[in-house]
Protein backbone atom coordinates (compact mmCIF):
# COMPACT_ATOMS: atom_id res chain seq x y z
CA UNK A 1 0.00 0.00 0.00
CA UNK A 2 1.43 3.39 -0.88
CA UNK A 3 2.18 5.69 1.38
CA UNK A 4 -0.49 7.99 0.49
CA UNK A 5 -3.05 5.62 0.55
CA UNK A 6 -2.09 4.26 4.42
CA UNK A 7 -2.54 8.10 5.74
CA UNK A 8 -5.96 8.33 4.20
CA UNK A 9 -7.40 5.08 5.60
CA UNK A 10 -5.59 6.19 8.84
CA UNK A 11 -8.12 9.65 8.27
CA UNK A 12 -10.98 7.60 7.60
CA UNK A 13 -10.22 4.97 10.80
CA UNK A 14 -10.27 8.43 12.94
CA UNK A 15 -13.22 9.60 11.12
CA UNK A 16 -15.29 6.62 11.99
CA UNK A 17 -14.18 6.47 15.34
CA UNK A 18 -15.22 9.62 16.07
CA UNK A 19 -19.18 8.74 14.70
CA UNK A 20 -18.76 5.53 16.73
CA UNK A 21 -18.10 7.38 19.81
CA UNK A 22 -21.01 9.48 19.09
CA UNK A 23 -23.42 6.82 19.06
CA UNK A 24 -21.71 4.36 21.89
CA UNK A 25 -20.20 7.04 24.30
CA UNK A 26 -22.58 9.98 23.86
CA UNK A 27 -25.83 8.07 23.28
CA UNK A 28 -26.30 9.54 19.94
CA UNK A 29 -29.15 9.45 17.60
CA UNK A 30 -30.07 10.74 14.34
CA UNK A 31 -33.31 12.51 13.32
CA UNK A 32 -33.85 12.75 10.07
CA UNK A 33 -35.96 15.02 8.33
CA UNK A 34 -35.86 14.27 3.93
CA UNK A 35 -38.18 12.76 0.95
CA UNK A 36 -34.57 11.56 -0.31
CA UNK A 37 -34.82 7.55 -0.26
CA UNK A 38 -31.62 8.01 -1.68
CA UNK A 39 -29.89 9.51 0.87
CA UNK A 40 -31.50 8.01 3.90
CA UNK A 41 -30.42 4.74 2.57
CA UNK A 42 -26.67 6.32 1.91
CA UNK A 43 -26.77 7.19 5.48
CA UNK A 44 -28.25 4.15 6.84
CA UNK A 45 -25.82 1.67 5.30
CA UNK A 46 -23.30 4.30 6.33
CA UNK A 47 -24.01 3.67 9.85
CA UNK A 48 -24.42 0.46 9.95
CA UNK A 49 -20.70 0.08 8.60
CA UNK A 50 -19.58 1.26 11.57
CA UNK A 51 -20.94 -2.07 13.43
CA UNK A 52 -22.39 -0.94 16.25
CA UNK A 53 -24.34 -3.29 18.46
CA UNK A 54 -27.50 -1.62 18.86
CA UNK A 55 -30.55 -0.57 17.33
CA UNK A 56 -32.45 2.58 17.13
CA UNK A 57 -29.74 4.70 15.88
CA UNK A 58 -31.87 6.39 13.34
CA UNK A 59 -35.45 8.08 13.02
CA UNK A 60 -36.77 9.17 9.49
CA UNK A 61 -39.88 11.95 9.39
CA UNK A 62 -40.85 12.70 6.35
CA UNK A 63 -43.37 15.63 7.89
CA UNK A 64 -41.22 18.21 9.75
CA UNK A 65 -44.02 19.17 11.89
CA UNK A 66 -43.06 16.53 14.00
CA UNK A 67 -39.63 16.95 14.72
CA UNK A 68 -39.83 19.20 17.71
CA UNK A 69 -41.66 16.44 19.58
CA UNK A 70 -39.03 14.11 18.71
CA UNK A 71 -36.00 16.25 19.73
CA UNK A 72 -37.95 17.49 22.82
CA UNK A 73 -38.64 13.74 23.98
CA UNK A 74 -34.80 13.07 23.12
CA UNK A 75 -33.12 16.07 25.25
CA UNK A 76 -35.82 14.69 28.59
CA UNK A 77 -33.95 11.29 28.75
CA UNK A 78 -30.33 12.48 28.04
CA UNK A 79 -30.11 11.70 24.39
CA UNK A 80 -27.86 12.71 21.81
CA UNK A 81 -29.75 13.92 18.96
CA UNK A 82 -28.44 15.29 15.38
CA UNK A 83 -30.78 16.55 13.00
CA UNK A 84 -30.61 15.96 9.47
CA UNK A 85 -32.91 17.98 7.56
CA UNK A 86 -33.36 19.25 3.84
CA UNK A 87 -33.09 22.49 2.98
CA UNK A 88 -36.41 22.38 0.47
CA UNK A 89 -39.53 19.76 1.13
CA UNK A 90 -42.20 18.40 -1.07
CA UNK A 91 -44.93 20.10 0.92
CA UNK A 92 -42.97 22.53 3.05
CA UNK A 93 -40.96 24.01 0.74
CA UNK A 94 -37.80 26.10 2.38
CA UNK A 95 -36.87 24.75 5.70
CA UNK A 96 -34.35 27.61 7.29
CA UNK A 97 -37.56 28.91 9.28
CA UNK A 98 -37.49 25.62 10.76
CA UNK A 99 -33.80 25.36 11.16
CA UNK A 100 -33.72 28.39 13.08
CA UNK A 101 -36.65 27.06 15.25
CA UNK A 102 -34.61 24.16 16.01
CA UNK A 103 -31.72 26.30 17.05
CA UNK A 104 -33.27 28.92 18.92
CA UNK A 105 -35.06 25.83 20.94
CA UNK A 106 -31.53 23.97 21.23
CA UNK A 107 -28.51 25.37 21.61
CA UNK A 108 -26.92 22.00 22.00
CA UNK A 109 -28.14 20.22 18.57
CA UNK A 110 -25.84 19.75 15.90
CA UNK A 111 -27.92 20.39 12.28
CA UNK A 112 -26.86 19.52 9.24
CA UNK A 113 -28.58 21.17 6.48
CA UNK A 114 -29.12 18.93 3.08
CA UNK A 115 -29.47 20.80 -0.24
CA UNK A 116 -28.46 19.70 -3.75
CA UNK A 117 -27.77 23.78 -4.01
CA UNK A 118 -24.03 24.80 -3.40
CA UNK A 119 -25.09 28.37 -4.00
CA UNK A 120 -23.43 30.70 -1.41
CA UNK A 121 -26.03 33.03 -1.14
CA UNK A 122 -28.52 30.06 -0.20
CA UNK A 123 -25.51 27.96 2.37
CA UNK A 124 -25.03 31.32 4.02
CA UNK A 125 -29.26 32.05 4.30
CA UNK A 126 -29.04 28.10 6.05
CA UNK A 127 -25.84 28.86 7.96
CA UNK A 128 -27.85 32.25 9.83
CA UNK A 129 -30.49 30.11 10.26
CA UNK A 130 -28.67 27.76 12.71
CA UNK A 131 -26.71 25.49 10.36
CA UNK A 132 -23.86 23.85 11.65
CA UNK A 133 -22.70 21.81 8.85
CA UNK A 134 -24.24 21.40 5.00
CA UNK A 135 -24.09 18.23 2.78
CA UNK A 136 -24.47 19.19 -0.88
CA UNK A 137 -25.50 15.99 -2.70
CA UNK A 138 -24.80 13.70 -4.53
CA UNK A 139 -22.69 12.92 -1.81
CA UNK A 140 -20.72 9.69 -1.50
CA UNK A 141 -20.09 7.49 1.95
CA UNK A 142 -16.71 8.72 2.48
CA UNK A 143 -17.60 12.24 2.42
CA UNK A 144 -20.66 11.78 4.23
CA UNK A 145 -18.41 10.20 7.41
CA UNK A 146 -15.92 13.48 6.66
CA UNK A 147 -18.74 15.93 7.11
CA UNK A 148 -20.77 13.58 10.02
CA UNK A 149 -17.14 13.49 12.21
CA UNK A 150 -15.98 17.04 11.83
CA UNK A 151 -19.15 18.07 13.10
CA UNK A 152 -19.73 15.25 15.54
CA UNK A 153 -16.30 15.38 17.09
CA UNK A 154 -16.16 15.92 21.09
CA UNK A 155 -15.53 20.10 22.01
CA UNK A 156 -11.96 21.27 21.92
CA UNK A 157 -11.08 22.60 25.79
CA UNK A 158 -10.99 25.84 24.30
CA UNK A 159 -14.81 25.16 22.87
CA UNK A 160 -15.39 24.07 26.39
CA UNK A 161 -13.97 27.54 28.25
CA UNK A 162 -16.11 29.46 25.88
CA UNK A 163 -18.89 27.25 26.80
CA UNK A 164 -18.26 27.93 29.99
CA UNK A 165 -17.55 31.90 29.40
CA UNK A 166 -21.01 31.70 27.59
CA UNK A 167 -22.74 29.84 30.57
CA UNK A 168 -21.76 32.72 32.86
CA UNK A 169 -22.82 35.55 30.63
CA UNK A 170 -26.21 34.07 30.21
CA UNK A 171 -25.95 34.12 34.62
CA UNK A 172 -25.08 37.68 34.06
CA UNK A 173 -21.56 37.38 35.36
CA UNK A 174 -19.58 38.87 33.19
CA UNK A 175 -16.22 39.77 34.91
CA UNK A 176 -15.66 35.47 35.50
CA UNK A 177 -15.97 35.17 31.46
CA UNK A 178 -13.99 37.87 30.56
CA UNK A 179 -10.98 35.88 32.32
CA UNK A 180 -12.10 32.92 30.54
CA UNK A 181 -11.79 35.21 27.04
CA UNK A 182 -8.58 36.57 27.81
CA UNK A 183 -6.80 33.15 28.33
CA UNK A 184 -7.94 31.23 25.72
CA UNK A 185 -6.80 34.52 23.63
CA UNK A 186 -3.41 34.00 25.27
CA UNK A 187 -3.31 30.33 23.82
CA UNK A 188 -4.82 31.18 20.67
CA UNK A 189 -4.54 35.06 19.83
CA UNK A 190 -6.62 34.63 16.11
CA UNK A 191 -9.98 33.13 18.09
CA UNK A 192 -12.65 34.99 16.41
CA UNK A 193 -15.02 32.83 18.60
CA UNK A 194 -12.66 34.11 21.61
CA UNK A 195 -13.28 37.83 20.61
CA UNK A 196 -16.77 37.23 20.10
CA UNK A 197 -17.70 36.36 23.77
CA UNK A 198 -15.28 38.81 24.96
CA UNK A 199 -17.19 41.43 22.67
CA UNK A 200 -20.56 39.80 24.57
CA UNK A 201 -18.91 39.95 28.44
CA UNK A 202 -17.82 43.45 28.02
CA UNK A 203 -21.21 44.25 26.61
CA UNK A 204 -22.69 42.97 29.64
CA UNK A 205 -20.35 45.14 31.55
CA UNK A 206 -21.59 48.33 29.87
CA UNK A 207 -18.23 48.57 27.92
CA UNK A 208 -19.77 48.97 24.66
CA UNK A 209 -16.60 50.63 22.96
CA UNK A 210 -14.07 47.72 23.54
CA UNK A 211 -16.92 45.46 22.90
CA UNK A 212 -17.02 46.70 19.66
CA UNK A 213 -13.17 46.67 18.81
CA UNK A 214 -13.59 42.80 20.53
CA UNK A 215 -16.52 42.70 17.22
CA UNK A 216 -14.13 43.81 15.24
CA UNK A 217 -11.37 42.12 15.73
CA UNK A 218 -13.42 38.76 14.85
CA UNK A 219 -14.92 39.65 12.19
CA UNK A 220 -11.08 40.56 10.84
CA UNK A 221 -9.73 37.39 12.12
CA UNK A 222 -12.60 35.33 10.01
CA UNK A 223 -14.26 37.54 7.70
CA UNK A 224 -17.00 35.23 6.54
CA UNK A 225 -17.96 34.99 9.93
CA UNK A 226 -21.45 36.67 10.35
CA UNK A 227 -22.11 36.42 14.44
CA UNK A 228 -19.58 39.46 15.00
CA UNK A 229 -21.56 41.69 11.95
CA UNK A 230 -24.63 40.87 13.50
CA UNK A 231 -23.61 41.61 17.22
CA UNK A 232 -21.93 45.02 15.68
CA UNK A 233 -25.15 45.66 13.92
CA UNK A 234 -26.84 45.48 17.18
CA UNK A 235 -24.95 47.30 19.40
CA UNK A 236 -25.24 50.26 16.34
CA UNK A 237 -28.26 50.12 17.06
CA UNK A 238 -28.36 50.80 20.77
CA UNK A 239 -26.10 53.29 20.39
CA UNK A 240 -28.54 54.86 18.62
CA UNK A 241 -25.78 55.31 15.40
CA UNK A 242 -27.91 54.68 12.17
CA UNK A 243 -25.36 54.79 9.74
CA UNK A 244 -22.87 52.53 11.87
CA UNK A 245 -25.99 50.05 12.25
CA UNK A 246 -26.67 50.14 7.76
CA UNK A 247 -22.86 49.85 7.34
CA UNK A 248 -23.04 46.64 9.23
CA UNK A 249 -26.11 45.47 7.61
CA UNK A 250 -24.58 46.20 4.09
CA UNK A 251 -21.66 44.09 5.24
CA UNK A 252 -24.00 41.34 6.37
CA UNK A 253 -26.18 41.49 3.22
CA UNK A 254 -23.02 40.84 1.04
CA UNK A 255 -22.48 38.03 2.98
CA UNK A 256 -25.99 36.83 2.54
CA UNK A 257 -27.84 38.30 0.06
CA UNK A 258 -30.84 35.88 0.60
CA UNK A 259 -32.60 37.53 4.08
CA UNK A 260 -35.58 39.73 2.97
CA UNK A 261 -35.10 40.79 6.50
CA UNK A 262 -32.55 42.29 7.08
CA UNK A 263 -33.31 44.38 3.35
CA UNK A 264 -36.25 45.58 5.21
CA UNK A 265 -34.41 47.06 7.89
CA UNK A 266 -31.90 48.04 5.56
CA UNK A 267 -34.73 49.85 4.04
CA UNK A 268 -36.06 51.63 6.72
CA UNK A 269 -32.89 53.25 7.61
CA UNK A 270 -32.45 54.77 4.22
CA UNK A 271 -36.25 56.06 4.73
CA UNK A 272 -35.20 57.86 7.88
CA UNK A 273 -31.99 59.34 6.52
CA UNK A 274 -33.88 60.70 3.62
CA UNK A 275 -32.68 57.96 0.84
CA UNK A 276 -35.76 57.13 -0.49
CA UNK A 277 -34.25 56.18 -3.69
CA UNK A 278 -32.20 53.66 -2.16
CA UNK A 279 -34.79 52.06 0.28
CA UNK A 280 -37.19 51.60 -2.93
CA UNK A 281 -33.95 49.43 -4.15
CA UNK A 282 -34.17 47.76 -0.91
CA UNK A 283 -37.81 47.58 -0.52
CA UNK A 284 -38.14 46.07 -3.89
CA UNK A 285 -35.57 43.66 -3.64
CA UNK A 286 -37.18 42.23 -0.07
CA UNK A 287 -40.43 42.15 -2.15
CA UNK A 288 -38.74 40.41 -4.99
CA UNK A 289 -37.47 37.57 -2.37
CA UNK A 290 -40.62 36.80 -0.52
CA UNK A 291 -42.54 36.75 -3.42
CA UNK A 292 -40.26 34.01 -4.88
CA UNK A 293 -40.23 32.24 -1.12
CA UNK A 294 -43.99 32.66 -1.44
CA UNK A 295 -44.18 31.47 -5.11
CA UNK A 296 -41.48 27.94 -3.41
CA UNK A 297 -44.31 27.17 -0.74
CA UNK A 298 -46.97 27.02 -3.18
CA UNK A 299 -45.52 24.89 -5.58
CA UNK A 300 -44.30 22.73 -2.55
CA UNK A 301 -47.95 21.98 -1.86
CA UNK A 302 -48.39 21.86 -5.33
CA UNK A 303 -45.68 19.02 -5.74
CA UNK A 304 -46.70 17.38 -2.42
CA UNK A 305 -50.58 16.50 -4.08
CA UNK A 306 -49.01 15.73 -7.35
CA UNK A 307 -46.61 13.35 -5.21
CA UNK A 308 -49.96 11.57 -3.63
CA UNK A 309 -51.53 11.38 -7.46
CA UNK A 310 -48.69 9.52 -8.85
CA UNK A 311 -49.47 5.84 -8.23
CA UNK A 312 -53.05 6.01 -8.77
CA UNK A 313 -53.67 9.14 -11.39
CA UNK A 314 -50.27 9.83 -12.81
CA UNK A 315 -51.87 12.32 -15.38
CA UNK A 316 -53.60 14.16 -12.51
CA UNK A 317 -50.14 14.47 -10.64
CA UNK A 318 -48.83 15.86 -14.59
CA UNK A 319 -51.21 18.24 -14.03
CA UNK A 320 -49.60 19.47 -10.82
CA UNK A 321 -46.07 18.98 -11.43
CA UNK A 322 -46.62 21.03 -14.31
CA UNK A 323 -47.93 23.71 -12.26
CA UNK A 324 -45.16 23.41 -9.79
CA UNK A 325 -42.84 24.04 -12.81
CA UNK A 326 -45.02 26.82 -13.68
CA UNK A 327 -45.42 28.62 -10.91
CA UNK A 328 -41.67 29.19 -10.48
CA UNK A 329 -41.18 30.62 -14.03
CA UNK A 330 -37.62 31.31 -14.00
CA UNK A 331 -36.54 30.66 -10.75
CA UNK A 332 -35.69 27.21 -11.69
CA UNK A 333 -32.57 25.77 -9.83
CA UNK A 334 -30.97 22.61 -9.16
CA UNK A 335 -33.22 22.27 -6.10
CA UNK A 336 -36.36 21.39 -8.73
CA UNK A 337 -34.97 18.16 -10.24
CA UNK A 338 -36.95 16.03 -7.93
CA UNK A 339 -40.09 17.86 -9.68
CA UNK A 340 -38.35 17.14 -12.90
CA UNK A 341 -37.49 13.57 -11.90
CA UNK A 342 -41.32 12.84 -10.69
CA UNK A 343 -42.71 14.64 -14.01
CA UNK A 344 -40.42 12.29 -15.84
CA UNK A 345 -42.08 8.96 -13.87
CA UNK A 346 -45.18 10.51 -14.54
CA UNK A 347 -44.86 10.84 -18.17
CA UNK A 348 -43.27 7.13 -18.64
CA UNK A 349 -46.56 5.72 -16.77
CA UNK A 350 -48.65 7.11 -19.42
CA UNK A 351 -46.34 5.58 -22.06
CA UNK A 352 -45.44 9.05 -23.01
CA UNK A 353 -41.41 8.41 -23.27
CA UNK A 354 -40.55 10.83 -25.64
CA UNK A 355 -41.78 13.67 -23.52
CA UNK A 356 -40.35 12.59 -20.46
CA UNK A 357 -36.98 11.85 -22.31
CA UNK A 358 -37.71 16.16 -23.39
CA UNK A 359 -38.42 17.11 -19.39
CA UNK A 360 -34.80 15.13 -18.64
CA UNK A 361 -33.17 17.05 -21.11
CA UNK A 362 -34.85 20.38 -19.81
CA UNK A 363 -33.22 19.36 -16.75
CA UNK A 364 -29.99 18.57 -17.39
CA UNK A 365 -29.97 22.96 -18.64
CA UNK A 366 -30.62 23.30 -14.97
CA UNK A 367 -27.71 20.72 -13.89
CA UNK A 368 -25.79 19.47 -16.40
CA UNK A 369 -23.91 17.13 -13.86
CA UNK A 370 -26.82 15.48 -12.28
CA UNK A 371 -26.53 12.07 -12.11
CA UNK A 372 -29.86 11.27 -11.26
CA UNK A 373 -31.28 13.33 -14.18
CA UNK A 374 -28.97 11.00 -16.20
CA UNK A 375 -30.53 7.78 -14.38
CA UNK A 376 -33.74 8.68 -15.32
CA UNK A 377 -33.01 9.56 -18.90
CA UNK A 378 -31.29 5.40 -19.75
CA UNK A 379 -34.55 4.28 -17.80
CA UNK A 380 -36.90 5.98 -20.34
CA UNK A 381 -34.69 5.60 -23.22
CA UNK A 382 -34.82 1.60 -22.01
CA UNK A 383 -38.09 1.31 -21.93
CA UNK A 384 -38.39 2.99 -25.04
CA UNK A 385 -35.85 0.01 -26.10
CA UNK A 386 -32.94 2.40 -26.97
CA UNK A 387 -30.53 0.27 -25.92
CA UNK A 388 -27.59 2.62 -27.45
CA UNK A 389 -28.75 5.74 -25.58
CA UNK A 390 -29.88 3.77 -22.77
CA UNK A 391 -26.24 2.43 -22.18
CA UNK A 392 -24.92 5.77 -23.10
CA UNK A 393 -26.97 8.09 -20.19
CA UNK A 394 -26.48 5.34 -17.96
CA UNK A 395 -22.85 5.34 -18.16
CA UNK A 396 -22.93 9.31 -18.05
CA UNK A 397 -24.55 8.69 -14.69
CA UNK A 398 -22.31 6.30 -13.19
CA UNK A 399 -19.15 8.48 -14.66
CA UNK A 400 -21.31 11.16 -12.24
CA UNK A 401 -21.26 9.34 -9.31
CA UNK A 402 -19.59 5.83 -9.29
CA UNK A 403 -21.55 5.25 -5.77
CA UNK A 404 -25.00 5.24 -7.39
CA UNK A 405 -25.27 1.37 -7.37
CA UNK A 406 -25.15 1.25 -3.13
CA UNK A 407 -27.92 4.22 -3.14
CA UNK A 408 -30.24 0.96 -3.44
CA UNK A 409 -30.69 -2.49 -4.80
CA UNK A 410 -33.10 -1.56 -6.80
CA UNK A 411 -30.67 1.25 -8.65
CA UNK A 412 -28.23 -1.43 -8.79
CA UNK A 413 -30.18 -3.56 -10.46
CA UNK A 414 -31.68 -1.22 -12.98
CA UNK A 415 -28.02 -0.26 -14.12
CA UNK A 416 -27.14 -3.78 -14.23
CA UNK A 417 -30.14 -4.78 -16.88
CA UNK A 418 -29.20 -1.41 -18.93
CA UNK A 419 -25.38 -2.27 -18.80
CA UNK A 420 -26.40 -6.22 -20.00
CA UNK A 421 -27.74 -4.48 -23.27
CA UNK A 422 -24.68 -3.28 -24.52
CA UNK A 423 -20.61 -4.21 -24.42
CA UNK A 424 -20.84 -3.12 -20.64
CA UNK A 425 -21.51 -6.53 -19.30
CA UNK A 426 -18.36 -5.84 -16.59
CA UNK A 427 -20.06 -3.02 -15.60
CA UNK A 428 -23.62 -5.38 -15.53
CA UNK A 429 -22.24 -7.71 -13.25
CA UNK A 430 -20.40 -5.66 -10.92
CA UNK A 431 -23.90 -3.75 -10.60
CA UNK A 432 -25.89 -7.07 -9.85
CA UNK A 433 -23.17 -7.96 -7.57
CA UNK A 434 -24.26 -4.91 -5.68
CA UNK A 435 -27.72 -5.49 -5.83
CA UNK A 436 -27.56 -9.05 -4.33
CA UNK A 437 -24.77 -7.79 -1.56
CA UNK A 438 -27.88 -4.96 -0.89
CA UNK A 439 -30.53 -7.64 -1.10
CA UNK A 440 -29.56 -11.17 -0.92
CA UNK A 441 -33.07 -12.78 -1.75
CA UNK A 442 -33.10 -10.13 -4.62
CA UNK A 443 -34.19 -12.87 -6.99
CA UNK A 444 -34.45 -10.95 -10.74
CA UNK A 445 -30.78 -10.18 -9.77
CA UNK A 446 -29.51 -13.45 -9.14
CA UNK A 447 -30.87 -14.62 -12.40
CA UNK A 448 -29.32 -11.70 -14.38
CA UNK A 449 -26.09 -12.52 -13.01
CA UNK A 450 -26.07 -16.59 -13.64
CA UNK A 451 -27.20 -15.56 -17.43
CA UNK A 452 -24.29 -13.24 -17.87
CA UNK A 453 -21.86 -15.27 -16.29
CA UNK A 454 -23.36 -18.15 -18.62
CA UNK A 455 -22.77 -16.38 -21.57
CA UNK A 456 -19.47 -15.46 -20.59
CA UNK A 457 -18.83 -19.28 -20.03
CA UNK A 458 -19.95 -19.73 -23.26
CA UNK A 459 -23.13 -22.00 -22.31
CA UNK A 460 -26.43 -21.58 -21.36
CA UNK A 461 -27.59 -21.43 -17.98
CA UNK A 462 -29.55 -23.80 -15.96
CA UNK A 463 -32.97 -24.11 -15.79
CA UNK A 464 -34.93 -26.41 -13.43
CA UNK A 465 -36.95 -29.05 -15.90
Amino acid sequence: MAFADFQKKQVQGKQQAVVREFFSKHNGHFIVVTDDQTFLALLRSTVKSLALNKGGLIDFYPDPSKVLKALTDDFKVKRNPALFIERTMSGTGETTFLIKQFRESFPQLRIFAMTNNADKGRLMLLHEAGADSFLIKPISGVDLMEKMAAALKPPSPIKQMLDTARTFIMRNIGMDALKITRKVLEVKPDSAAGYVVMGDALRLAGDQDKAQVAYERASKQQVNYMEPLQKLADLAREKNDADMQYEYLKRLDDLSPLNSQRKMEMAELQMARGNTDAAKELFDGAMTRTYKDAMQQVAAVAEKIAMSLQESDPVQAEKYLRKCLDLKGDDLSIDDLRTFNQLGISLRRQGKVFEAIKEYQRALKIAPDSSEIYYNMAMAYFEHKDKEQAVRSMLKAFSLNPALPNASANIAFNMGRVFAGGITKDKARGCLQIAISLDPDFAQAKELLAKLKAEEAGQAPETEE
